[in-house]
């Protein structure tokens, strides 16, 4: 979907449930969420379910990879191009893996320094969760664009003058692997 403004499903407001699940007990002091509205919504979910009542910041720096204009078209209008390639592909008028991830890496950076010493909530899209989980790996977006996480996906991690010291699945409530 891309940048392609879709409402959130039933299914993804389950999700959201399920996620907000994943995180009670957690010490949440800011929730920062893509602009797009699928990702709010889901925001607003899990807020409303943890009863967080500050207001939700959106940062158009945690939205999915923009597929310009291949967005909502057929999986065989998209060229095929090995991994290598395709991470530094730019489609007509959109953007690249590589570039996807510079930007949202730089929101992180830009949150970080904003919100020092607090613990945030981001709420964004599968290309967004690669994009970090490849800067902690030190993978390459080609490699990392394989992974697709489930809906419900959260993870935990430490960002440090531009480092991820720490990257973590959270998969049940104050239960980690």
């Amino acid at each position: 979907m891309g940048w392609i403004d879709t409402p959130l499903t039933d299914e993804g407001k389950q999700n959201a449930r399920s996620s907000a699940v994943k995180l009670r007990g957690e010490q949440i002091d800011q929730i920062v969420s893509s602009d797009l509205g699928r990702a709010f919504t889901s925001a607003y979910i899990i807020a409303r379910e943890l009863g967080y009542s500050q207001e939700i910041e959106t940062s158009k720096g945690l939205r999915e990879m923009s597929y310009g204009d291949l967005a909502n078209q057929p999986y065989d209008s998209i060229p095929q191009l090995a991994p290598e390639i395709f991470v530094n592909y730019i489609p007509p008028n959109g953007e690249s893996l590589s570039q996807m991830q510079a930007r949202v890496l730089d929101c992180i950076d830009k949150l970080a320094q904003k919100y020092e010493g607090k613990t945030v909530l981001l709420v964004a899209h599968d290309g967004v969760i690669n994009a970090v989980r490849a800067k902690y790996a030190q993978h390459d977006m080609a490699h990392e664009d394989e992974t697709h996480n489930p809906h419900d996906f959260v993870a935990k991690f430490e960002w440090d003058n531009g480092q991820i010291r720490s990257f973590e699945e959270v998969t049940s409530n104050n239960k980690r692997p």
